[in-house]
């Protein structure tokens, strides 16, 4: 699992204009937060670890008491960059904090419910303070995306849809479900929530071989030794600085996010793909952005080909069965179709048609390879059924090579760039013309992928 503070400082000054996690229906309006200042904050939290390591040489501030029944849920350890943590949160970062801990109160119910299914420590809940602060859309520059961020591949191997289509990261429910069998399975594996906190944050291949390396038992020992990356050194005492602060909100100063329960009356439609949330929307009569909410693992705003359960309120439940085998073929909002490959065709150039990259065909087809696929074989297109036809039959542009011409002129000419125009004929970069040739110079459509 990969975490870097930065990003939750982006995340936390992005809350005021953010999209992607809006209130949950029937939800009351999130408090009114001030603003950050982006890149004072950005640049306090680039040396936030290394401050944490580097208070450790001062005198610990005095430590109020925690309220036992609280904090025991996970044992805080006694160490001096939790302390360095605790500081630096009540002080340098008390406002980015604040707001975490307000929009915590939008999950924990359901965060609440998994842990207990698990029979985890409650504790927990507060994990996503200081990995997204509970942000549903925040990606890493690693790739980790999510509330709980995780990878792609171990969000697929813990049962979790991550493709073109779908991220089942981004959903609330089914990523924290997830997140709680990870972490009950650190633990097994090190029998220490020290431990196992940093396995979440580096991996535990990392963790185990750091503590055979150096032959030690305990993270603490790690730390010391440095041999952990400074991320992850930083990481574990600043969740237990998080503990401490829930555990006694008041005392240090904060407020906890009032719990909000999600909307009850929800219920789960089976219907048959691709099929656009807007359609849904316009045939149920439910906001758009009510359904996005509902169904944010929906990367495209899509439901994927063939079967699929979007969640809907439980007045439009009805109505949508009712349609759920026709949608398709009456949403004209879609912008994705099926399409035959015929003799001759090829992934590159039917993208080059409809001016997408092979690589979005690929992913939305779950396909590694342009061989896994051929003539005969059905595949879906980012593009609209009605306009696929005339792509397609378009007349391409072709130039006669004459002499003097070069790769430039001939480009300039056509208002391409000499990179375009060589990917437009397949021609490698010590490729050279010769007079008479013919080059496709067509000027390539841009398109948004999916076109959601």
């Amino acid at each position: 699992m990969r975490n870097i503070l930065l990003l939750t400082a982006v995340a936390l000054y992005s809350v005021a204009c953010a999209t992607s996690t809006p209130a949950p229906v029937a939800a009351p309006p999130a408090p009114v937060m001030p603003s950050i200042d982006a890149q004072q904050f950005q640049q306090d939290l680039q040396d936030a670890y290394t401050k944490i390591l580097s208070y450790s040489d001062k005198p610990a501030p005095d430590t109020p008491v925690v309220d036992v029944e609280a904090a025991a849920s996970i044992p805080i350890p006694q160490h001096r960059t939790i302390d360095s943590a605790l500081r630096l949160f009540t002080v340098d970062m008390k406002e980015s904090i604040q707001k975490s801990l307000l929009r915590s109160g939008r999950y924990r119910t359901l965060i609440d419910k998994a842990l207990n299914e698990q029979k985890l420590p409650k504790g927990l809940a507060y994990l996503p303070v200081i990995e997204s602060a509970y942000l549903t859309q925040l990606t890493s520059s690693a790739g980790a995306h999510g509330i709980w961020q995780f990878m792609p591949e171990t969000a697929r191997e813990y049962g979790l849809r991550v493709d073109w289509w779908v991220d089942e990261r981004a959903d609330p429910e089914r990523s924290t479900r997830a997140a709680a069998v990870y972490l009950k399975d650190l633990y097994r594996m090190f029998d220490d929530w020290s431990l196992a906190l940093a396995a979440y944050n580096c991996g535990p291949n990392r963790v185990r071989r750091s503590l055979d390396d150096n032959g030690v038992t305990t993270f603490w020992e790690l730390l010391e030794l440095s041999a952990l990356p400074k991320e992850t050194r930083g990481y574990v005492p600043t969740f237990f600085a998080t503990l401490l602060i829930a555990s006694d909100p008041e005392t240090y100063g904060f407020k906890l996010g009032q719990t909000v329960e999600r909307e009850t009356d929800e219920k789960r439609v089976e219907v048959r793909g691709p099929v656009s949330l807007n359609y849904i929307a316009e045939v149920t009569g439910i906001d758009e952005d009510v359904l996005r909410e509902l169904n944010p693992a929906l990367r495209r705003g899509v439901v994927p080909p063939g079967r699929a359960a979007v969640r809907v309120p439980g007045k439009a439940a009805e109505t949508l069965l009712a349609r759920a085998d026709t949608l398709r073929d009456d949403d004209a909002y879609v912008k994705v179709c099926k399409f035959k490959l015929r003799k001759g065709d090829t992934l590159k150039r039917l993208a080059r048609a409809i001016g997408t990259k092979p690589e979005t065909i690929l992913a939305m087809n779950n396909l590694d390879s342009p061989k896994e696929v051929g003539s005969g074989d059905t595949i879906y297109l980012p593009v609209r059924a009605r306009e696929l036809g005339a792509l397609l039959s378009s007349r391409e542009t072709f130039y006669a090579v004459k002499k003097g011409d070069t790769l430039y002129s001939i480009a300039k000419k056509y208002d391409l760039s000499v990179a375009e125009l060589r990917e437009l004929n397949d021609l490698s970069k010590k490729a050279v013309v010769h007079v008479g040739q013919k080059l496709r110079v067509s000027q390539p459509r841009t398109m948004t992928a999916g076109g959601m």
